[in-house]
């Protein structure tokens, strides 16, 4: 009976290999006794899967099988699933790059060297995704820096600051000296980043002659120390006589300086006493002086006021009687008129014929409905046929009745009242504070998220300014204008993109017919909506300017192309947005216009950035999200781009990424690899995403993740870069 009789997993698996003609090695395969290596490895499926992966990466399993056994037995100490887990990692690793375990016994000396074997791990794929390191593996610089992990682990406080520290070591090696052979720069370059670790410590190496040196100038000091000590002494002996000097005179000059203020008392008190007794007498005497003018004053004034009340009662009397003879007489006239003229428009044969055609005609209904306005009643209708006013009807496509004009094809009838929020005769804080109340309301029973800059840009519209909004895409700025804004007010808001001529917002003439075409902007100013102009930095600059007459302007009225003069409705506001701060296209935004630079004075520019609470809420279910995103969004920050200029939105993790990724997860459309793969990864450049992972790296290093959730996402990120990387690589080839 063999190793094999019991058809373990070993045997199955040499069967099933050594069956695949493509495995070279089989016969090499075959040949090994595998029982000294069952008991290393203690199980049977995990020894099959090496098999396995060997045969599957062409590498002959006999050769390397003893080593891979001492590498199972330096990691899996209590042959734990975490344990086999990093196992399974490194074998990966030792299977791509073999050189870097093997040079100099590399691997051996790192495991000893850390205590978490998760970190060997992590230091083993930093080496294999080195390529300086990786094109020429029997570089002897390896087995250098394998030197310095041994030599530096005492000086470093744990695993992880030591890993640290051998990345930042490798990262500024140049690649030059990485690459070629060995080199006595980088021995010194080595020996540098020791002695920074030492010096940590508060280790120094100090040479005899510099510590002779020292000893001369600490001697110099010490001379120097008693000559001072000497000199203070001497002081202080002079600042005694002094001192008591000091003492003596201020004994005399208290002695007679309290003499003196006993004197001016004595005065100050006589000339008190006396003002005092002069104010009373002048009080009494003005006192009976003001009491006779008084009661002489009123008399009088009530003879005046008695008389101008005779007068008025006599001339009111008579105004009020000759105006209801008047209004009587006005009464009686106008009866007069309408009868006559009512039966004459019945008694007309040639006027009813006309009221009749009139009936298909538009614009005699029109002038028939101001009559109706006028008078309550309709010309040429019996009183059996009366109706009351506002019963003519008019087809919508011409004219309706609006207050003080007709306009044609508006539907509309301007509201005067103005808005709590915008009454001037109402004080501010009163109108803000109730403002918060429905804000707070709608918080508490709707679960609105309010962005931190809302409230600013609620108090601008509030006193007549134009905010200009100034956030990168997606941070929310629309949402907050067209959604909040017009809830909380109970205000219409309108919203144009941009403006690329006048008549965008001036309205035009149709040149067909000659009919004036009314504008969004022309109805808001009107009916007293409120204008919302979102990415006005993407219009023309000398267009966008026609803004300049409405915003900050105390005139109430425009003359528009119709050549009408509108009365501004006193709930009309403008609101503006854009991506750049109005100096023109930046890195993130190049298709952006610089704005007026008169433009931007009539504008409070109003910042509205990414709020990471409004995230913090929508991923509430999600915190290892949250806290990507938020390491993410510093990460995109940190990273400069090739031009020197900071990269603003470029890549960057939106309010909408944020509702997107909680769609993806709460409906299972997709796991956390796609959701990375599709809205993190997918679209960015590959230098850029090591950029942006570098520096999350040294975040999660410097403990800015707060969840074990997000450290593991931003490992899913760097696996879907590499996988990104590798599918570039095989287009390449």
């Amino acid at each position: 009976m063999g190793l094999f009789d019991n058809k373990t997993p070993i045997e199955k698996a040499v069967k099933e290999i050594c069956s695949n003609n493509a495995y070279q090695y089989g016969t090499e395969l075959a040949a090994i006794n595998f029982t000294p290596y069952v008991y290393i490895f203690k199980d049977e499926d995990l020894l099959a899967e090496v098999l396995y992966k060997f045969s599957r990466a062409g590498v002959d399993v006999s050769v390397h099988l003893d080593y891979v056994s001492d590498m199972f037995s330096s990691l899996c100490i209590e042959n734990a699933p975490e344990e086999k887990k990093i196992f399974k990692g490194m074998l990966d690793l030792y299977l791509k790059n073999p050189e870097i375990f093997l040079i100099d016994k590399s691997f051996f000396k790192v495991v000893n060297a850390f205590d978490d074997k998760k970190i060997v791990l992590e230091y083993f794929r930093y080496l294999s995704k080195n390529e300086n390191i990786l094109e020429n593996t029997s570089n002897a610089n390896l087995a250098k820096i394998t030197k310095f992990i041994i030599e530096a682990r005492q000086y470093f406080v744990d695993d992880r600051a030591l890993l640290s520290a051998v990345i930042s070591l490798v990262d500024n090696f140049d690649p030059v000296l990485l690459k070629y052979g060995d080199n006595a720069d980088v021995e010194k370059i080595i020996e540098a980043k020791l002695m920074e670790a030492k010096k940590a410590n508060g280790i120094y190496n100090i040479d005899q002659g510099a510590l002779a040196e020292m000893d001369t100038k600490l001697d110099t000091i010490l001379n120097a120390s008693r000559l001072l000590e000497t000199l203070i002494q001497t002081a202080e002996q002079q600042s005694n006589i002094l001192r008591e000097d000091l003492k003596n005179s201020k004994s005399e000059l208290t002695q007679a300086k309290i003499k003196e203020l006993a004197e001016l008392q004595k005065k100050a008190n006589k000339i008190l006493k006396d003002f005092n007794a002069n104010y009373l007498e002048l009080i009494s005497q003005q006192r009976e002086s003001l009491v006779s003018e008084r009661d002489s004053l009123m008399a009088e004034v009530n003879r005046e006021v008695e008389k101008a009340k005779t007068e008025l009662l006599s001339i009111a009397d008579g105004v009020g009687k000759r105006i209801t003879i008047e209004l009587g007489r006005i009464t009686n006239g106008g009866n007069e008129a309408v009868r006559r003229l009512q039966e004459f428009v019945e008694s007309n044969d040639d006027i009813k014929k006309l009221l009749s055609e009139a009936k298909s005609n538009d614009d005699f209904l029109t002038r028939l409905a101001q009559i109706e306005k006028l008078t309550g009643k309709i010309p040429g209708v019996s009183k059996d046929e009366e109706v009351t006013a506002g019963s003519v009807v008019i087809p919508k496509s011409t004219e309706v009745f609006v207050p003080g004009i007709i306009i044609p094809g508006e539907e509309r009838v301007v509201d005067p009242r103005v808005c709590y929020f915008f009454d001037k005769n109402i004080p501010f804080r009163d109108r803000f504070a109730e403002l918060m109340a429905l804000k707070e309301k709608d918080m508490k029973e709707n679960g609105s998220i309010y962005h931190e800059s809302f409230d600013d840009s609620a108090k601008l519209l509030m006193v007549g300014k134009t905010p200009y909004l100034i956030g990168p895409s997606g941070c929310g700025k629309t949402y907050a204008i067209e959604e909040q804004m017009a809830k909380l007010f109970g205000l219409k808001v309108v919203t144009d993109s941009y403006i690329t001529f006048e008549q965008s917002v001036l309205g035009y003439t149709n040149s067909g017919n000659g009919a004036y075409v009314p504008s969004n902007f022309y109805r808001c100013y009107k009916y007293g909506d409120i204008y919302f102009l979102d990415e006005i930095d993407n219009g023309i600059a000398n267009a966008t300017i026609i803004l300049n007459k409405f915003m900050g302007s105390s005139k109430n009225s425009f003359t528009f192309p119709d050549g009408v003069t509108i009365q501004k409705h006193p709930n009309f506001r403008i609101v503006t947005a854009g991506n750049t701060k109005g100096a023109g296209r930046t890195l993130a935004y190049n298709t952006r216009q610089k704005l007026d630079e008169a433009t931007m004075q009539r504008m409070i520019p109003v910042e509205f950035g990414y709020d990471n609470r409004i995230e913090q809420i929508i991923l509430k279910d999600y915190p290892g999200w949250y806290d990507f995103a938020v390491n993410f969004r510093k990460a995109v920050e940190r990273v400069p781009s090739d031009s020197g200029e900071e990269v603003n939105s470029i890549g960057i993790f939106t309010t909408r990424d944020a509702e997107s990724v909680r769609t993806y997860l709460d409906d299972g459309v997709f796991d956390d690899r796609k959701i990375m793969e599709y809205e993190i990864v997918q679209t960015k450049d590959q230098d850029y995403l090591a950029k942006i992972g570098k520096s999350m790296q040294e975040q999660r290093s410097s403990g800015e993740f707060k969840t074990r959730e997000g450290g593991a996402l931003l490992d899913l990120f760097e696996e879907v870069c590499e996988e990104k990387k590798a599918k570039v690589r095989c287009k390449k080839m």
